[in-house]
């Protein structure tokens, strides 16, 4: 008698190592199976939560009602309209602070991501290659081959539905790219094609990501400083791993 093999999800990547994909439906596809997961939201969300760990910042993302209860839990200060470059302004901080930043994007995901299992990871340029040195240590210290699922937040069309954006394909292929660098590097067609435009266009991410949409959407409301700290790669080594709800170093 014939055994049928088994039915997998051809859209769950999980034959390689290194996964992309996008938004909520990329979390509910990719996510589920992998050790580790990348959250990348450019332009405001990861490069934001980057920025305050550089300020000694912790950060914990809401999305939906309850963020100024979530706020009043963990003592932290709620800010209603997240800003980089006003994260990055802040004196260092010498305690433990927390900010509570809700964004459409990145940290409604994250907020998504809060119960998972994998450890989760916040990655902009800035932090790139600390990320995949980050995920090459994890995976010596487990003793086993350590699967990594990238999520771009992507943008959002008027109607809801999700906009492929140039600064998060860059930035989830940069990571990628790192990854490859260490021999992290069985990685799927959606992940190669993403690092495939990196090592080709990453030169010019600075006027890239400075002359997308979402950048002129932010220039167009008084945040053109926020864009330039999503443009600058490798210059901090610190890595943000959410734990508790909170993404700390």
């Amino acid at each position: 008698m014939r055994v049928n093999a088994p039915q997998t999800d051809p859209f769950d990547q999980t034959t390689y190592q290194v996964r992309l994909e996008w938004g909520g439906a990329g979390v509910g596809a990719v996510a589920a199976h992998a050790d580790v997961v990348v959250l990348v939201d450019a332009v405001q969300f990861t490069t934001a939560v980057v920025v305050a760990a550089e300020r000694g910042i912790a950060v914990a993302p809401w999305w939906g009602d309850g963020a100024a209860e979530r706020a009043a839990e963990l003592g932290a200060e709620l800010v209603a309209r997240p800003s980089t470059a006003a994260l990055a302004a802040e004196p260092a901080a010498g305690d433990d602070r927390v900010v509570v930043l809700p964004t459409i994007n990145g940290s409604r995901l994250a907020h998504l991501l809060a119960d998972s299992p994998a450890r989760v990871i916040a990655a902009s340029l800035r932090n790139r290659t600390a990320v995949a040195r980050h995920i090459h240590a994890y995976q010596e210290e487990r003793g086993a081959r350590t699967s990594v699922a990238i999520i771009a937040a992507g943008e959002q069309w008027p109607d809801g539905s999700l906009r492929v954006s140039v600064e998060d394909q860059l930035t989830a292929g940069a990571v990628v790219d790192a990854l490859m660098e260490l021999g992290i590097d069985h990685t799927s067609p959606e992940a190669a094609v993403a690092s495939a435009a990196y090592t080709g266009l990453g030169r010019a991410a600075h006027h890239l990501i400075s002359a997308t949409g979402s950048a002129r959407e932010l220039t167009a409301d008084g945040r053109r400083a926020d864009v330039a700290f999503a443009t600058k790669a490798d210059v901090t080594d610190l890595v943000p791993v959410l734990q508790g709800g909170v993404f700390r170093v």
